[in-house]
């Protein structure tokens, strides 16, 4: 199975403050909110994920282990 979002590095703090959404759009649309409300944070333009897991275990594995999923580009 695969599994496709769009995710909005933050430039400047944790990964666990990272956007991810369905679609670019909504992604980018987050990501205006965010700078409106005057947060501090930088994130990085909207980019695509997939990734291919065989399992829901399979896939909580992969999020949860060493190394963990790379959202980087």
């Amino acid at each position: 199975m695969t599994l496709t979002y769009y995710v909005s590095e933050c430039l400047n703090d944790s990964s666990a403050y990272n956007i991810r959404c369905l679609t670019k759009k909504e992604c980018r649309a987050k990501m205006k909110d965010h700078n409106k409300e005057g947060g501090g944070a930088r994130y990085g333009s909207p980019h695509k994920v997939t990734v291919e897991y065989s399992s829901g275990f399979d896939l909580l594995c992969q999020c949860l282990g060493e190394g963990s999923i790379y959202e980087g580009e």
